[in-house]
């Protein structure tokens, strides 16, 4: 965006009426972007009215406190910082909205930082400039299901997955990872906001009918910058032969970018993992399901994953997908930790096995070393393993940094390592929702809150980031704020054990113990016909201030390998207890003390180390 026009923060600039930023404001508040933030839509409303009347010395921030978010006379910025705080939200979410739906609006309202007096700038008459992206970057579309019963979704993506796949061995072409493709299903595909949001200058757009043995995909290459078509063709082919069919596709590419194929792939993009075609269409339907990501469908996965494998003894991806699904399940505490690590372990092994040159394998490996096994060298040699084979695999940047940097103290590294995930897949939400989890691990709580935001974009109904949200709320001692987060977060995924926890600490934290009591309460009762990780009644008893009861619950979920466990190095939530020799006892056990963490990486002096 280029504006030729600009004002002085809070001022009028020529060519910039009231009416026009009245205007302008009213479009903001009715948009997708703000319409169902009200906390916001407040604050952005209260701001710009103030500033288009002049009046903005009423905008610092204890009047923005008491008139925005209702707090009283006795409100000290220097102990709250909830006007900080969602002034950053504020400003990510005005980004978010001029680079989608306000893409052509004439008039800007940003928020400059340090500031929360709004600059309003008008953009040049002849046309809105935006950003416009090389060619070398790239995003396959999730192509659309044209089949005639429209049950052809899960196919639909396994094709998507397929090029793109093929499409990151090309040397020099920056390829949009798979979730943000996926991200995307479903909403209408305006180019140039795709351009914006996932920074690309091509995108790779399609769909599949699939009727009886008879297969028709029909797909185009479309630059961003024009939403000029630079290629297109329709494959008529029988369903065998729909691996060709992705060669072809991949190829027909690679000749119109005049991209570069990577050593050892100039004849080949599209590799066959097996040659039974029923083993590859289970294993795409168990994809499908791995990528929704709860309880119901990494089960439906499970079992999609092992029909394919009964057809195909030697199908790599397919155990990989099939320790993924089990390590999912003991990480979001649908199973107990115990009774999913020989099987996540044992198919792991078997995929590295079969194909050492897979990368999804060594991640899956990688992944269970970490969480279960607390073999911090193994994880580390597995995770660089993968990363080798495939650098733009956004989920082994995203795993090794959540699972392996940040629980041994390296947060300087692992931030790094999850902006790399996130610059290869731009609108994950988990990923996203990790980077704020790794900020609120580094003290940095202002920021947590902000990227929390970046999740609640892109997803209102993700639990995950209002989880995250809730811990930096905490961490500022903004409790009214932290329950408020995880109560929203169990509206969206009830009976959650990881929320009920976080909820009762946060009551603690808040000095409402009768209200923690209830959450234990809560817990127990869930747990008669539900696993609950001992993690989750631990974490009530460290708010309370009860560290033998405490210490008992971790006793338990030690010996039970509860995943919560990898980030009590770093978790703020255990400072309480970190002078107390059964906490140091703990880390020793677990391999996250000083020494052990020197011996599973060495020592890095600059690094942030907690």
């Amino acid at each position: 965006m280029l504006a030729v026009h600009e004002s002085a923060a809070g001022a009028l600039p020529e060519g910039i009426t009231e009416p026009a930023v009245k205007g302008q404001l009213e479009k903001i508040l009715a948009s997708r972007s703000f319409m169902n933030s009200e906390r916001l839509s407040r604050f952005l409303r209260f701001a710009v009215q103030a500033a288009a009347q002049g009046q903005s010395a009423r905008l610092k921030e204890y009047a923005v406190a008491l008139a925005v978010f209702d707090k009283r006379d006795s409100f000290d910025p220097r102990y709250d910082p909830i006007v900080r705080v969602e002034a950053g939200r504020l400003r990510t979410r005005l980004k978010h909205y001029y680079e989608t739906e306000g893409l052509q609006d004439p008039v800007l309202i940003e928020l400059p930082k340090g500031s929360y007096v709004p600059r309003f700038a008008l953009k040049g008459q002849s046309g809105t400039k935006t950003a416009a992206y090389s060619l070398n970057s790239i995003a396959v579309l999730p192509f659309a299901d044209h089949s005639p019963d429209r049950d052809q979704e899960y196919f639909c993506d396994g094709v998507t997955e397929e090029l793109i796949n093929a499409l990151t061995k090309l040397r020099g072409l920056h390829v949009s990872a798979w979730t943000s493709a996926l991200r995307l299903r479903g909403e209408t595909h305006d180019i140039l906001e795709i351009s914006q949001q996932l920074k690309v200058g091509a995108v790779v757009a399609g769909s599949v009918r699939k009727a009886g043995d008879r297969l028709r995909i029909t797909v185009q290459l479309i630059g961003t910058s024009d939403g000029c078509y630079l290629w297109s063709e329709i494959y008529d082919r029988e369903l065998k032969d729909v691996f060709l069919v992705q060669e072809e596709i991949s190829q027909a590419i690679v000749t119109k970018l005049k991209v570069q194929i990577a050593d050892g792939q100039s004849k080949h993009l599209v590799r066959r993992y097996t040659e039974n075609f029923d083993a590859y269409n289970l294993y795409l339907k168990g994809r499908y399901h791995w990528n929704q990501r709860c309880e119901r469908s990494l089960k439906r996965g499970i079992d999609y994953f092992e029909q394919a494998i009964a057809l195909d003894l030697q199908y790599a991806p397919a155990y990989s997908g099939l320790a993924d699904s089990y390590s999912l399940l003991g990480n979001y505490g649908v199973l107990p930790a115990k009774s999913v690590k020989a099987k996540a372990m044992t198919a792991a092994l078997k995929a590295v096995e079969i194909d050492p040159t897979l990368a999804e394998a060594h991640t899956a490996l990688g992944h269970v070393k970490a969480t279960y096994c607390w073999d911090w060298p193994g994880a580390r040699e597995e995770y660089r393993t993968a990363i080798s084979l495939n650098p733009a695999y956004a989920t082994v940047h995203h795993w090794h940094a959540i699972t392996y940097l940040a629980p041994l103290g390296m947060l300087d590294a692992a931030l790094a390592e999850i902006e790399k995930a996130e610059e290869l897949d731009p609108v994950s939400v988990s990923i996203k929702r990790d980077l704020a989890v790794i900020y609120y691990y580094s003290r940095r709580y202002e920021e947590a809150a902000e990227h929390c935001q970046g999740a609640m974009e892109l997803d209102r109904n993700f639990h995950g980031a209002y989880w995250a949200l809730g811990l930096a709320y905490e961490g500022l001692s903004l409790y009214a704020e932290s329950v408020a987060a995880f109560q929203k977060g169990l509206s969206l995924a009830p009976d959650t054990p990881r929320l009920l926890g976080s909820l009762g600490h946060a009551y603690a934290a808040w000095g409402k113990r009768s209200e923690a009591h209830e959450v234990l309460d809560r817990l127990k009762q869930l747990s008669l016909n539900n696993y609950v990780s001992p993690f989750d009644f631990a974490l009530v008893h460290l708010g309370l201030g009860n560290p033998d009861s405490a210490f008992e619950w971790l006793e338990l979920a030690y010996r039970s390998r509860s995943y919560e466990l990898v980030s009590s190095r770093v978790d703020p939530k255990f400072d309480s207890i970190r002078s107390d020799l059964r906490f140091s006892k703990l880390l020793k056990s677990l391999g996250l003390d000083a020494r052990e963490r020197r011996t599973a990486d060495g020592p890095h002096p600059r690094r942030q180390q907690i």
